[in-house]
């Protein structure tokens, strides 16, 4: 069996470490030599912060990341990107290899917009190139009017300042400072009241709980009670009160006219109320009429007469 030596187990264990190194440094970088990808270029005027290992993605989903950035020539100044993606996508012809910002602090990525073909592009083919809008540079745009109209409102803020510190004066404070002392002052008298009455609001308390539960244990019997004051309420209804109280001022009215047509003598009852000549010749019949019976009496056969012979005259006196 053939020995190997420390020197050959530490040199090879240097290596593999070393390649692995590499290995995870390029991975990191984006860089997978496990893993078959496709290459294409973009030429840029400008990238705006691009840089090696950013991201590249499709309707936002990473498919690869940017290879590698240099000058096309030192002359021109042009910039060409190389992109490594992944060979599972077909990159239709007329596609844009746009950079954009990733977010405001994020840095930049690039993104494929897909063309419309026809046909695809091969690996090493170049693909149209442009800059999106910076995000800043939008920001800014949209920020221009909220940046006038916080700088009106801070000049606003500002001069009301002005007038509360011009309200604000030492005899404005002292008088400020007397009304707190005051309003404190009224604040423990009225503790001191509430601590004084405790007990009676307690008390207090208590009767409305029980009023409550009064209420509550007889909701019942008041339930029947209210039912009974609505029947009655329906009877009344159905009597017809309004009737007959309609009947009642008729005949209250009515003999009002009674009265008045007695007071005035009109009719047979007025004028016996009202005429001493009627009560005097009804007083005088009266008299008349009694010594007629008085007179009968004495005398009854001057008024009667039975004879079984015939008639007989008697004298008148």
């Amino acid at each position: 069996m053939v020995k190997i030596s420390n020197e050959v187990k530490v040199g090879a264990v240097t290596l593999i470490t070393i390649l692995v190194f590499i290995w995870v440094f390029n991975f990191l970088k984006g860089k997978d030599y496990f893993k078959r990808t496709a290459n294409y270029y973009a030429v840029y005027d400008q990238i705006g912060g691009l840089e090696e290992s950013s991201p590249v993605e499709i309707n936002g989903y990473q498919v690869g990341v940017v290879q590698s950035i240099g000058f096309v020539n030192p002359e021109s100044g042009r910039l060409l990107v190389k992109f490594s993606v992944s060979k599972a996508f077909k990159l239709p012809k007329n596609t844009v290899a746009e950079v954009l910002p990733v977010s405001i602090i994020a840095g930049m990525k690039a993104r494929f917009v897909y063309g419309n073909g026809p046909g695809f592009y091969s690996d090493g083919d170049t693909l149209p190139g442009r800059l999106a809008e910076s995000i800043v540079s939008t920001l800014e745009t949209e920020l221009v009017p909220v940046k006038e109209k916080i700088l009106t409102l801070l000049n606003s803020i500002d001069s009301v300042i002005v007038s509360v510190n011009q309200i604000m004066d030492p005899t404005f404070k002292k008088n400020l400072n007397g009304t707190l002392a005051h309003l404190n002052g009224t604040t423990e008298s009225i503790d001191n009241i509430l601590g004084s009455k405790e007990k009676e609001l307690k008390t207090t308390l208590d009767n409305i709980a029980r009023f409550s539960q009064m209420l509550s244990d007889n909701s019942g019997k008041m339930s029947s009670t209210f039912k009974n004051l609505e029947s009655i309420s329906d009877t009344l209804a159905a009597a017809d009160i309004y009737k007959t109280i309609s009947n009642l001022k008729t005949s209250l009215e009515k003999t009002l006219v009674l009265v008045g047509n007695l007071n005035e003598g009109k009719g047979s009852a007025g004028q016996l109320l009202t005429n001493d000549s009627i009560y005097l010749n009804l007083n005088s019949s009266l008299k008349s009429l009694d010594d007629l019976l008085k007179d009968m009496k004495a005398n009854p056969k001057r008024y009667i007469h039975f004879s079984l012979f015939g008639k007989k005259n008697i004298p008148e006196n």
